[in-house]
């Protein structure tokens, strides 16, 4: 099975004795084909790091697009987009990248894009897609 959970690289420095160093983050998930992540995604938890020094562990708050395919479903939780214009901004990057070209377009105005920053809302989400698709 292919996964489509895609990474990326960080620097990360230590709030505890403010190492720098290079850490995996999760920026995207599509459920349908990785399961395994939903548990550390309701907890808070996906993106967890360690540091290479003092080994004090950490759980970055950063954005994470979730794709909840097959139900045409695309959440960006992201835990610093408090404010409805922070909503409104990322939503608009999203508009701007599916009109791009006509089967961008056409997938976009099929799909339900929300942005949450409240990891509750994300969970009941989660659990439903769990319930449904298990």
């Amino acid at each position: 099975m292919t996964r489509l959970t895609r990474t990326s690289i960080v620097e990360v420095k230590c709030e505890k004795c403010k190492t720098v160093y290079e850490a995996k983050v999760i920026d995207h998930i599509d459920l349908s084909e990785d399961r395994e992540i939903v548990k550390a995604l309701k907890t808070g938890k996906a993106n967890r790091v360690q540091c290479s020094k003092c080994k004090k562990v950490m759980y970055l708050k950063r954005s994470i697009v979730v794709n909840f395919d097959p139900e045409s479903r695309i959440i960006l939780y992201d835990p610093k987009a408090r404010t409805k214009a922070q909503k409104e901004e990322l939503t608009h990057d999203y508009h701007s990248v599916i009109t791009f070209n006509e089967i961008l377009q056409e997938v976009g105005e099929e799909t339900e894009f929300l942005v949450l920053s409240d990891l509750s809302k994300l969970k009941v989400l989660l659990d439903a897609y769990t319930k449904a698709h298990s």
